[in-house]
């Protein structure tokens, strides 16, 4: 299939699907009993951002595989939206997506292979998030202040890593590093606008998502 028309029909699928998570997250019924006092937000962004990357993902993903593998990733993306949306509100990653993620992570990375043939990936894939779930755990343990990172950071990796090592190992790196890269360029704007300081707590899982969104389409 022709790829913008792939990207074409996963954005416009995307597009009900993102009205229905905005309407969901609006009823705050992700929030603990001690979050409910934080202020409301209207996740907008949200009916531009998650189209878009339908859009983009399903081009580059048909571009560079088949429709198979397209789709197959496009149908995770409505569940990372979900958890930059809920990181952005209460600062928390919920168990109840993140450890969904990772058998659903797998379910894709099967549904990419049966479509491509290449089943060695499904193998790279789950070692690929195991190493990097580690890799996080470890940077919470023996980094000072844990490197910015929560738990849910660490499961959040798992996922994410199955999802980049389908492709290839370069791929779960260059994801990780960008994702480090935003983060830290936007915690010194934070700082230089003196709009935070040093220990002010952000939100890492939107810009280990985004880091991961950006592999994709660079794969």
């Amino acid at each position: 299939m022709n790829p913008w028309l792939v990207g074409a029909i996963a954005g416009c699928i995307a597009i009900p699907v993102a009205i229905l998570l905005r309407r969901e997250l609006r009823t705050a019924a992700h929030r603990r009993e001690d979050e409910l006092d934080t202020p409301d937000r209207h996740h907008g962004w949200l009916l531009v951002v998650l189209p878009l990357a339908a859009l983009l993902v399903g081009r580059a993903l048909t571009e560079s595989h088949n429709a198979g593998v397209a789709f197959a990733y496009c149908a995770c993306l409505p569940v990372l939206a979900a958890l930059a949306a809920i990181d952005l509100d209460v600062h928390r990653l919920p168990n109840a997506l993140t450890f969904p993620l990772v058998p659903a992570a797998v379910v894709v990375a099967v549904i990419a292979s049966a479509a491509t043939g290449d089943w060695f990936a499904v193998l790279r894939a789950v070692l690929a998030g195991m190493t990097l779930g580690v890799t996080y755990l470890v940077l919470l343990l023996v980094s000072r202040g844990g490197a910015g990172l929560g738990l849910g950071d660490v499961k959040l990796a798992v996922g994410l890593g199955i999802l980049l090592g389908w492709f290839s190992w370069s791929n779960v790196l260059s994801g990780t590093l960008i994702g480090f890269i935003l983060g830290g360029l936007w915690a010194a704007g934070l700082l230089v606008a003196r709009r935070a300081t040093r220990h002010t707590y952000i939100a890492f899982g939107p810009f280990m998502l985004g880091g991961t969104v950006i592999a994709l389409l660079a794969s």
